[in-house]
Formats: C-alpha cells, sequence, structure tokens
C-alpha cells in the first residue's frame, strides 16, 4: 500500500457558509510521486509541479494533495472529511498499482474555469420561465455552478426536446467536477 494512513491535525470552520468546514489530515507518507499520475487523470485537476501540489475540486469540495498532507474545503463536517479522506486514499493507493499504465503528466495544464455565461447558453432560454425558483436562466446558472440547484431542478431542460442540450450540461459539470449537480 502506497499511502498507509492520514491523521487529522486541524479543521476550523468556514468563512464562506455556516454548514461548511475545512479539514486538514497529516500524511503517513510522500505522496509526491503519484500527483503526476493523478494529474494525467484528473480533469480540471490544478497541479503545480514546483509546489508538488495536486488541487481537485468535486462536487462542492476543493481539496489539495500536498506530499504529506490533503486539506479539504467545504467538507460538511468532520465525518464528511474523513470519509473524503479515506475516498482519496484509496484513489491515490489504486493509481499508484496502475501507474504502470498510466502516462504521468509532469506539467501544469490551464484548467478552464466553469463560467455561467457559457451554462445559460444551454439552458432552454423559455423567457425566463422562473419555474426553478430563480429569476433568469443566467441566475440558475449561477446557482448550479455554486451546488445550491441541480439540472433536474430545471422543468424545461428534462424535457425530451432539451435533451441534447441537457447531456451537453451533464457533460460540461462533471468535466469541472460538479457531478452532484448534473443530476
Amino acid at each position: 500500500m502506497f499511502l498507509q494512513s492520514y491523521k487529522i491535525t486541524k479543521t476550523m470552520p468556514s468563512i464562506v457558509r455556516n454548514d461548511w468546514m475545512g479539514v486538514w489530515a497529516e500524511l503517513s507518507d510522500d505522496v509526491s510521486d503519484v500527483l503526476p499520475y493523478l494529474n494525467a487523470l484528473i480533469e480540471n485537476a490544478a497541479y503545480i509541479p514546483q509546489q508538488h501540489s495536486l488541487t481537485i475540486r468535486r462536487n462542492e469540495k476543493v481539496m489539495t494533495i500536498s506530499p504529506r498532507e490533503i486539506s479539504i474545503a467545504q467538507a460538511t463536517s468532520i465525518e464528511d472529511g474523513r470519509a473524503t479522506l479515506d475516498e482519496l486514499r484509496d484513489y491515490i493507493n489504486e493509481i499508484w498499482d496502475k501507474r504502470e499504465t498510466i502516462t504521468p503528466l509532469y506539467e501544469r495544464r490551464e484548467v478552464k474555469e466553469l463560467k455561467a455565461g457559457d451554462i445559460a447558453k444551454l439552458l432552454p432560454q423559455t423567457n425566463n420561465c422562473r419555474e426553478c425558483g430563480l429569476p433568469s436562466c443566467f441566475a440558475f446558472a449561477m446557482a448550479l455552478i455554486k451546488g445550491q440547484k441541480k439540472l433536474k431542478d430545471c422543468p424545461p431542460l428534462n424535457s425530451e426536446e432539451f435533451a441534447s442540450k441537457r447531456q451537453a450540461l451533464v457533460d460540461m459539470l462533471r468535466k469541472a467536477g460538479l457531478e452532484n449537480v448534473a443530476s
């Protein structure tokens, strides 16, 4: 096993939202060598080779993996942070075991920022129908990015007429690490 364990060393309430917290964990092993492999596989990961760090956005969480530490922003509880750390530990070990079949990526790649305007272009644009509970399609797009709404919250988008736009949005949101809002 490449990464044996971790120990939560610090937690702190979020300054962004009352129901979020930050969780920091010290790693039992230096994971520097696996970072280029993770960078090769995780879309929209922000790898900084000089700092040996990789930042990943998945759903609301932002996780940064450093040689001997993982930090998680936007955990909902210590238990949620621990579950995320367990998933990351298992994923790191899985990727390390498969490293001979992966071409590592040692460079920083450009991370495409997800923009509300790009999302709004794919929404039905039914005269800002407000069926989602928001005043406009652009407001709905912003709420998707923030994790406050899901695609299913837009009734017109769930009709057969907009199936191709819905699929394009699902793909776009998943690439940006927002799997939870793509449903």
